[in-house]
């Protein structure tokens, strides 16, 4: 490695990480995911070794993820670095492998550049699917999330999930990178056409499909049914102060009050947060008396994020209700399937690390989607719920939706996460949802982000106070619509699933032969 091959990779860690962070809600330069990572694949043009492309491939991996994850710092910095770390190493791994095919295939011909981007780009994918099960799961920002504000390139998410938004924006990188290659190994070519290259027609071919399918399936405005109109709430109570006993009965107070505040609008359902009440809905027989109390009152009901609790067994779980005025609470309720490790449990092999929730023992996680039908003056809807953080986890809102709920209902808490940007990053996941199963999503966060998003992944109301910020104590109103052709209607990748994950496997698996050949024939 030669100083001047150091400085470059520096440079390159510092741009790549920049617009890598930047591409991310709360930034949301959503263009910079395009162009991020080519600054290090230029890099790797020369040819810098295998442990030099560990060593930066961490260091822009640990780098990125911590400023796209640095609103964790509110619950544990340790959690935030370490975190990070892991994440980096997987892009380092990524990067590994990018470093020995881009630099052998960057004087190759088309046919075989093409084929090796491919498998990187899938290779990406695959990576991407394992954080959904490694270490427990974490999902979380997929590069796709960069585009959450940009429904005309997610609409390929109805067919091959978010993951075939993430595969474009990497084999797009892959032939920006490519195409600048060429022109600093070509410098006597001039003008306009010397900025061109085969590589990157086939980049803006994959984005001009992606345009080009929004306009395909843009639905006719004629063609939606409002469904009914939720009031929302969102008590702002602290975290630290939430689970405070001393204070139990002004949080009730201000849940009470708000509620009564949000009712007064026009509305058909009122909406609560995730663990809304001080106390459990279920376990504690004047906690659930005083919610139906205050739902007969305002002549409504409540859907609502809480907590159950059996004392016998001692078994605490996270999920929705349903508070109905005639009938009070619904026996049929919905239990948090992906617990969030060292909030709602410990894993086994870290008991002796404490839980930085502090909620009772560790939650028993639910088995199904177990939908909630809301009755409304037009119907009754079957509501798939999803609690806290679970709308990060594609596989759970697909099981809800092919269980048959015609709404996504999220239920959540960001306070924990203060105003550094997490509400905003978390919400964006529910779009890439609502796109992928082609339902509406409805979300009510303690905090905010509260709003809701149609089945095209358009952000069709937001809760903001006088000043534009999600980040208040109070409410509002949304109606909730849904498109005609939808209504019965489930979306490909709903019916098939990961199909394109498999399929990214094989192109991965393709691209490792193709890179075995080509180092027999050097």
């Amino acid at each position: 490695m030669t100083k001047r091959s150091i400085f470059g990779g520096a440079v390159a860690v510092i741009l790549s990480s920049l617009l890598w962070v930047l591409s991310m809600p709360p930034f949301d330069f959503a263009e910079g995911a395009y162009i991020a990572f080519a600054p290090l694949l230029l890099w790797l043009a020369s040819k810098p070794g295998w442990r030099w492309t560990l060593f930066l491939g961490f260091i822009t991996g640990w780098a990125s993820w911590f400023g796209i994850l640095v609103w964790l710092r509110h619950v544990t910095w340790f959690g935030t670095f370490a975190l990070s770390a892991i994440l980096g190493l997987i892009f380092a791994a990524w990067l590994l492998a990018a470093g020995r095919v881009f630099a052998k295939v960057t004087e190759r011909i088309f046919p075989v550049r093409i084929v090796s981007f491919l498998g990187l780009a899938a290779l990406w994918v695959v990576l991407e699917w394992v954080r959904t099960w490694l270490f427990w799961g974490f999902p979380w920002a997929p590069l796709a999330l960069s585009q959450w504000e940009r429904p005309v390139v997610l609409q390929v998410a109805a067919w091959t999930g978010a993951y075939g938004v993430s595969f474009m924006l990497i084999l797009f990188n892959l032939c920006v990178a490519q195409t600048l290659w060429i022109r600093i190994m070509q410098r006597g070519k001039k003008g306009w056409f010397g900025w061109f290259s085969l590589d990157l027609y086939v980049g803006l071919a994959c984005l001009g499909g992606c345009i080009y399918l929004f306009f395909k399936v843009l639905p006719q405005s004629e063609g939606e049914k409002e469904l009914f109109t939720a009031s929302v709430v969102q008590p702002y109570i602290k975290p630290e102060l939430k689970w405070d006993q001393s204070r139990e009965l002004e949080n009730m107070r201000i849940v009470r009050q708000q509620t009564q505040l949000a009712a007064a609008l026009d509305s058909e359902v009122v909406l609560w947060p995730e663990a809304a009440t001080p106390w459990p809905i279920i376990g504690f027989p004047e906690m659930q008396a005083a919610v139906e109390a205050l739902s007969l009152e305002i002549g409504k009901p409540i859907l609502m994020g809480n907590l159950a609790y059996d004392q016998p067994t001692e078994v605490w779980e996270n999920g929705a209700f349903l508070v109905e005025p005639s009938s009070g609470l619904a026996e049929n309720y919905y239990v948090k399937r992906e617990l969030v490790p060292f909030g709602e449990y410990v894993p086994r092999p870290f008991r002796f690390i404490e839980k930085f929730v502090p909620v009772g023992g560790d939650a028993t996680p639910g088995t199904g989607p177990n939908l909630i039908p809301l009755t409304v003056e037009s119907g009754v809807y079957q509501i798939g719920s999803l609690v806290c953080y679970e709308d990060v986890f594609p596989r759970l809102a697909r099981e809800s939706v092919r269980a048959g709920a015609e709404v996504l209902f999220v239920a959540t808490n960001n306070a924990w996460y203060g105003e550094a940007g997490g509400a905003p990053q978390h919400a964006a996941h529910s779009v890439l949802r609502a796109v992928e199963n082609r339902r509406p999503v409805m979300r009510c966060g303690n905090a905010g982000w509260s709003g809701w998003i149609d089945a095209y992944g358009t952000i069709r109301e937001v809760l903001t106070d006088a000043q534009g910020s999600v980040y208040f104590r109070g409410g509002g109103t949304y109606t909730v619509g849904q498109y005609d052709e939808w209504i019965r209607r489930q979306s490909f990748y709903t019916r098939h699933g990961d199909w394109f994950v498999g399929l990214c496997g094989g192109l991965a698996v393709l691209g490792g032969i193709l890179l075995g050949r080509l180092k027999n024939q050097s």
